[in-house]
C-alpha cells in the first residue's frame, strides 16, 4: 500500500479531512476543526496528511512542532489501512522534519492501553518516560509519555 501513498503538507482540505478522521478515531478527544485549522499557524509543514495516489482518499495525517523539543500532537491512520506502513511512514517523516529543523528530542502521548500505537512507537525508537496516573476517562487510563532522542550527529572535519 506505501507505493500507492502521497505525503503532503495539509491545506484547510485536508485538515477538515484529517479533523473528521481523528473524531472517529478518538472521540473524547478535545480537539476538532479549531484545533486542526490552528495548527496551520505553525506552517503547513507540520501537518501532514497521507493521500491514496489514485484517489486522493485520506489515509492518515500526523501534526507536530518542529523545534528542539519537538512533539508528535497527534497522528492517526484510517483503521481500514492500519498495518499497512502509513503510521511508520508518517511518524518517520516527521522525525527527519524535526532533525532538519534542529530538533534535539522528539516526544508523543499515548493512552496506555492503545497496544498498537504503543507498538508502532516502542518499534521506531521511542522510549517510556513518565506516565501521567488515570489522565484518560472513559475508561479511564494512563497516558504514556514517551521520547526519541533525533540529535543529528555532527559532521567532522575530518580531510
Amino acid at each position: 500500500m506505501e507505493k500507492n501513498v502521497s505525503l503532503k503538507p495539509a491545506d484547510k482540505r485536508g485538515l477538515l479531512s484529517a479533523a473528521a478522521l481523528d473524531k472517529e478515531l478518538f472521540p473524547d478527544s478535545p480537539w476538532g476543526e479549531p484545533g486542526f485549522e490552528r495548527c496551520l499557524l505553525c506552517g503547513p509543514e507540520c501537518c501532514l496528511t497521507a493521500e491514496e495516489k489514485d484517489t486522493g482518499r485520506l489515509l492518515g495525517y500526523v501534526i507536530f512542532s518542529a523545534i528542539s523539543d519537538s512533539e508528535i500532537y497527534r497522528i492517526g491512520v484510517d483503521p481500514n489501512c492500519r498495518r499497512q506502513g502509513i503510521g511508520t511512514l508518517l511518524l518517520d517523516t516527521a522525525e527527519v522534519f524535526c532533525r532538519e529543523q534542529g530538533g534535539e528530542r522528539l516526544f508523543l502521548e499515548v493512552r496506555e492501553d492503545n497496544v498498537p500505537a504503543l507498538s508502532l512507537y516502542t518499534s521506531a525508537g521511542f522510549k517510556e518516560i513518565y506516565r501521567r496516573k488515570a489522565y484518560y476517562k472513559d475508561p479511564i487510563t494512563d497516558a504514556v509519555i514517551m521520547e526519541k532522542l533525533i540529535v543529528k550527529e555532527k559532521e567532522t572535519g575530518d580531510a
